[in-house]
């Protein structure tokens, strides 16, 4: 759970720490999904590198993710976070309530399912 704990709250603020993070913890094979992911699925980390780079072009330069609540059993962490996205500015372009399911194997994350309700965007 701690690994899990660390790789969300260590996800921001700059992309470059998202990227940062990414490399440090995530498996070379992981599998991303989420609604975001659907039409490019995430198999890897040079994948899931790639979906944060489109959404640096797309405006996203900056994140802030607060854990609200984290559980493990045995390999798995249930995770819910209020991830916040915001451009160069610091303006807020999304607020997503996420509830996230991770998988760690060898110290690594190899897997992780997001579940996204109540998401408040902006604008």
């Amino acid at each position: 759970m701690a690994l899990v704990r660390a790789f969300w709250e260590g996800f921001g603020p700059t992309c470059e720490h998202a990227v940062a993070v990414c490399r440090k913890v995530l498996d070379e094979g992981v599998s991303w999904e989420s609604p975001f992911t659907e039409e490019a699925p995430v198999k890897s980390l040079d994948d899931l590198v790639a979906f944060l780079d489109r959404a640096r072009e797309a405006g996203v330069e900056r994140y802030r993710l607060e854990v609200k609540h984290a559980a493990a059993h045995e390999d798995v962490v249930l995770s819910q976070r209020v991830q916040t996205m915001m451009d160069k500015d610091g303006n807020v372009l999304d607020v997503l309530d996420v509830m996230a399911v991770t998988r760690v194997m060898d110290g690594k994350i190899v897997w992780n399912r997001d579940y996204f309700y109540g998401t408040r965007a902006q604008g």
